[in-house]
């Protein structure tokens, strides 16, 4: 499967007073140049271009771009061409263009955004780094971390997009440490993981006496990354409440601490992520709209997993080692039968899903190789785990093999291919003397590709095994809210808002 790595995720209408910005990155330098509301902006390297960008990869008159009713780039036959999320676009075409999406001009990156604040930029120097240790092989892959090159050196606000899993706090340390600002702190927050009385006064601090039990001031997290990087992972499951008062800091860059008259400058760079589609929400009333304009300055978007097979190989064995390691016994390698299992695995989870899943066949292996019966996953896609396996799976979207479809049913029988006599997915016995070894996979074997056709759509798939997942753990909870939250993996806020989203009624506690 295939799709744009960056997509426009512009709000459905854009406020016709907002003021528009060209930001450039070309051979580690930053610029920033006004955009009228309505008309063309020619980029190119000639003199008569309005936006001149002096790199041998950009033509004369590269691209224009058009601004009125809906924003579009048209490319003028240029030598080296313009792609739009990794894709060229057909010379001589308009094609959409939205706030925040990337159009790359030779080896150049132009962005629009609405401006404010973030678009102050500096530069620098590309990164001299090594590459990071999340997957990066795979052609989509690759192009975000060029993206993230560029990107990090100037101070834009990002927002990270992807599903549950797919490594997007690793993204945000790599736009932190490829930036100028990677001597000073990343400071984390998980906007999901407080509830709303205990979240502002993580975020913003508060004075002595602000609140009862407030006995000392405390600074809150965005004056701990003063100089540094604020990182807001799940944004979107911020309350409207406290969106409001973290578009103040953004806009002003201080930050008022509850209970004080005084605030303080800051001087910090905001990167955030989420799963939830903003855009929607925006739309919905459920996301501030001028939040959003302040934060998406560029959109980054992860593929998912599943997407980068020829990935999985690699990353199971970097887990093997370091589970390995931590146990301190051998590593361990992998059959070609299990490795074909991890290949066909559909991985909702991603490469979350994945390290636990490999931590799991780590300690039930007690052969040579990792074969499938270690790993827990059904044997094809179709297959279904029982419901008493859940546990092991802590992405909020669950394992990809469905659960149970009905709230508090009965747990449905094991899978035909398991022996009745042996509980699914017990610890494995060990193989017997006489057995012949097992085939160990190796990472240049050729990926295993997948027969399955889905008759539905990717949202459409995604959404029902969330649903089921959910249903299935609180039937293990016995409906406990609270308790079927932490094995999710997610708020207890959150969970209540999926019930409703999906329109299952909220059981009562046990």
């Amino acid at each position: 499967m295939s799709e744009d790595r960056t997509r426009s995720v512009a709000p459905r209408t854009l406020d016709p007073s907002a003021r528009l910005r060209l930001i450039v990155f070309c051979g580690g330098q930053v610029s920033s140049h006004p955009v009228p509301r309505s008309g063309e902006i020619v980029i190119g390297r000639g003199e008569d271009a309005h936006v001149r960008i002096d790199h041998v990869t950009v033509s004369r008159k590269h691209a224009t771009i058009v601004v009125g009713d809906a924003l579009t780039i048209v490319d003028h036959g240029s030598f080296n061409g313009t792609s739009i999320g990794g894709r060229k676009i057909a010379p001589n075409t308009p094609a959409p263009l939205g706030i925040a999406t990337i159009a790359e001009l030779g080896e150049t990156m132009v962005v629009l955004q609405v401006e404010g604040p973030d678009t102050v930029t500096g530069s620098r120097g590309l990164a001299a780094a090594a590459p990071p240790s999340p997957a990066q092989t795979s052609a989509g892959m690759q192009h975000l971390y060029r993206l993230i090159d560029n990107v990090a050196q100037s101070n834009i606000t990002v927002i990270v997009r992807g599903e549950t899993g797919a490594g997007k706090e690793v993204v945000a340390e790599e736009i932190h440490r490829r930036s100028p600002r990677a001597q000073k702190s990343l400071v984390k927050l998980n906007c999901a993981a407080l509830p709303e009385h205990l979240l502002e006064g993580e975020l913003f601090g508060y004075e002595r006496g602000a609140f009862t039990g407030a006995t000392a001031a405390k600074p809150g997290l965005i004056e701990a990354a003063d100089g540094g990087t604020l990182f807001l992972d799940e944004v979107g499951e911020l309350p409207l409440a406290t969106q409001a008062k973290l578009l103040r800091v953004v806009e002003s860059r201080e930050v008022l601490r509850l209970g004080s008259l005084r605030p303080k400058s800051i001087d910090v760079r905001f990167v955030a992520a989420t799963h939830r589609d903003l855009e929607d929400m925006v739309a919905r009333g459920l996301f501030r709209q001028d939040l959003y304009y302040r934060l998406n300055g560029v959109s980054l978007a992860i593929p998912p997993l599943r997407e980068r097979v020829e990935e999985i190989p690699r990353l199971a064995n970097e887990f093997i080692a370091r589970f390995c390691r931590e146990s301190k016994r051998p590593s361990l390698p992998v059959s070609d039968a299990a490795m074909a299992v991890l290949e066909a695995y559909p991985w909702p989870g991603n490469v979350r899903e994945l390290r636990n899943v490999i931590e799991r066949a780590v300690v039930f292996c007690r052969t040579v190789a990792i074969a499938p019966e270690h790993l827990g996953l059904p044997l094809d896609r179709t297959s279904r785990p029982p419901v008493g396996f859940a546990a092991p799976y802590d992405p909020p979207f669950g394992s990809a093999a469905a659960f149970a479809a009905t709230a508090f049913a009965t747990p449905a029988q094991p899978p035909s291919h398991h022996h009745p006599s042996q509980p699914p997915f017990a610890a494995p016995s060990h193989h017997h003397p006489s057995s012949p070894p097992l085939p160990v996979h190796h990472p240049s074997s050729p990926p295993v590709a997948s027969t399955v056709a889905f008759g539905s759509s990717l949202p459409a798939e995604v959404g029902a095994l969330e649903r089921e997942r959910i249903l299935a753990v609180l039937a293990q909870c016995g409906g406990n809210q609270t308790q079927a939250a932490e094995v999710l993996g997610i708020s207890r806020r959150t969970l209540l808002r999926r019930l409703d989203e999906y329109a299952v009624p909220r059981p009562r506690k046990a």
